[in-house]
């Protein structure tokens, strides 16, 4: 991350909070994703501190792909064998999106939040951008999180300015994600000036 992204991620950080909203759903949008929240069953938020939902991001996961053959007992009954070969293959999906343009990281307490309400929405795949990157406790429950049922990616803001954007088993379906990002920002700036 180079020094220009830095200072860059310092201005919008030091953004007021509806300016924050604006970038916020840029972000979802460059990456091909709908900013509307779309949670169901809950009341509606009070702010975007709360680890919720701040869009969905169409991308393509990468799943596994056992294949089975059935076996037979002497009575007729059958049950699945899983082959000793499996196979991946880039499968399309929905991430839940979620922005933190502050200076403080992204903590476990709102990453649990988040996962929360993203299997409340049967989503098994999240996608978090931070100002400041994720907290050690964080980092060790997105772990845990990956090791069992989710597809969770950090990414920080920087790195995406940057033209980095790795998350592992997720890809994004947008074309040239960082030159997006960019014309994005200049679009924001422009506005203000």
């Amino acid at each position: 991350m180079g020094k220009l992204q830095q200072e860059l991620v310092a201005q919008l950080v030091a953004l007021p909070p509806n300016e924050k909203l604006v970038i916020g759903d840029r972000l979802v949008r460059a990456l091909g994703g709908d900013p509307t929240p779309q949670v169901t069953g809950l009341p509606a938020r009070r702010g975007r501190a709360d680890g919720g939902l701040d869009g969905r991001v169409p991308i393509l996961i990468q799943a596994r792909m056992t294949r089975e053959k059935l076996k037979r007992r002497a009575d007729g009954q059958e049950w699945p064998v899983p082959l000793e070969r499996s196979e991946f293959s880039w499968q399309a999906a929905v991430a839940g999106f979620n922005v933190k343009l502050e200076k403080t990281r992204f903590e476990r307490d709102t990453l649990n939040a988040f996962v929360e309400n993203l299997r409340r929405e049967t989503i098994f795949a999240g996608v978090i951008v931070t100002a400041a990157g994720l907290s050690p406790d964080a980092i060790a429950e997105l772990e845990r999180h990956n090791n069992h049922d989710m597809d969770l990616c950090s990414l920080e803001l920087a790195d995406l300015l940057a033209g980095v954007v790795t998350c592992g088993n997720i890809r994004f379906l947008s074309d040239d994600l960082s030159e997006q990002l960019r014309v994005n920002l200049r679009e924001f700036l422009a506005t203000r000036a």
